[in-house]
């Protein structure tokens, strides 16, 4: 199998990009509010809604582990982005090049509630 067939899902990586109020707050529940950061092809992997990792003080739970081909503006992709797969909706907790090797890239996410 050839490592691009298997990023058959495709997604959007979205970014915060309303206007403010007038106390600065852009409201992040609209969906107007969110413009396309990036498009990618990825594969998805289930965790079951919990992982831990408590020797990095990180201990958000992940619901998904996303893997696609590395691209530097995926590489520079943050949490405050979400990313959306077929109209799901996923908070993204980290992004990661993995193996520092700029092949893949690895975004952990939990379902937005």
């Amino acid at each position: 199998m050839s490592c691009i067939s298997r990023y058959d899902r495709k997604v959007v990586i979205q970014s915060l990009a309303g206007t403010a109020d007038a106390h600065g707050f852009i409201d992040n529940t609209a969906a107007s509010n969110w413009a396309t950061y990036e498009s990618a092809y990825c594969s998805v992997e289930s965790t079951g809604g919990r992982e831990f990792w408590k020797n990095v003080n990180v201990d958000a739970d992940i619901s998904h582990i996303w893997r696609c081909q590395y691209s530097k503006k995926l590489g520079v992709a943050t949490p405050d982005m979400r990313l959306v797969e077929n109209e799901i909706v996923y908070e993204i907790v980290s992004v990661e090049d993995v193996d520092l090797a700029h092949r893949e890239i690895e975004i952990r996410t939990r379902r937005a509630v």
